[in-house]
């Protein structure tokens, strides 16, 4: 439990930092806030999930395999860094940003509370905020990125892909809606599991798809959303997966509480092709936007 308090500290001031000048994108070379930051006290999850081993020539070490605790703890920090402004002589900015998502068995003393997984995401794009009406909405935000995302595993448990994404939000009152559509790059399939190039994840776009939806509905204290990850061009080939989340008022103005639902697969890069089931609570720094 000290180490999740330790976790808290540390996001709570990653916070003060990025939300000091999170609406500053006039000045070069300032940290902001990418996607969202957040800290999952514990999640439930009625699947009985296994912890993976691998032998150093990438064949399965099933005698190590092992249960793994089914509530975890979840965090995530993501920042951007803007790079150049007014690109192309348009109201366009360019950026790089990082993203880091771990999931911890902090309450699994048995096997010393390990990282289970950790996912790692530097991306370079560029950001468009053309404010323009679009029927009854406004469009706010378009973002094309190149994305790359993977575990930092060794060979077996190794988990990568690189992808060309498109983002589109959308506005309407307390509404807010859109669409993020990727592409992954081609890779050779490997010629053995102890190869260390080629592709880590075969057929991950079966299992995650190739779009994500979403729709948020906002006021000043409250927000839920609800996405959704498949392939609409091809609905029946990828399995997906579905994303609530109900965020509410904390005791501090820099965060909120908010209450996780997740079914389906792609949840880390792991267990991509893993169904998973859970319920997870925590806080989430207050954003807005």
């Amino acid at each position: 439990m000290k180490l999740l308090l330790k976790a808290i500290i540390l996001l709570c001031c990653l916070t003060q930092s990025l939300t000091a000048k999170v609406s500053n994108t006039n000045n070069p070379f300032t940290i902001m806030p990418h996607h969202e930051n957040f800290l999952l006290f514990a999640g439930y999850s009625p699947n009985n999930l296994t912890e993976k081993h691998w032998s150093p020539n990438g064949d399965r070490d099933y005698k190590k395999d092992y249960k793994r605790d089914t509530n975890e703890a979840q965090f995530q920090i993501s920042f951007k860094l803007p790079l150049y402004e007014n690109i192309f002589n348009e109201n366009a900015n360019l950026f790089i940003a990082y993203t880091q998502n771990s999931f911890w068995q902090v309450y699994n003393r048995e096997h010393s509370k390990p990282f289970r997984e950790t996912n790692y995401m530097p991306e370079l794009f560029v950001e468009w905020n053309p404010n323009k009406k679009i029927g009854f909405s406004t469009l706010q935000k378009i973002r094309l990125s190149l994305a790359h995302q993977s575990n930092g595993q060794d060979i077996g448990a190794s988990r990568s892909w690189n992808r060309t994404q498109l983002h589109l939000l959308f506005q309407n009152n307390n509404f807010s809606y859109g669409v993020d559509i990727w592409d992954r790059w081609d890779e050779r399939s490997k010629h053995s599991l102890s190869d260390p190039k080629g592709d880590d994840n075969p057929h991950l776009e079966e299992y995650i798809g190739r779009q994500k939806y979403f729709i948020a509905y906002a006021t000043d204290n409250y927000k839920l959303s609800l996405t959704h990850q498949n392939d609409i061009f091809d609905y029946h080939s990828s399995k997906g997966n579905t994303k609530v989340d109900f965020i509410f008022p904390s005791m501090h103005e820099n965060f909120d509480f908010f209450i996780r639902y997740f079914n389906g697969y792609g949840e880390s890069l792991i267990d991509y092709d893993v169904k998973i089931q859970r319920v997870s609570f925590g806080i989430i720094v207050a954003d807005w936007e």
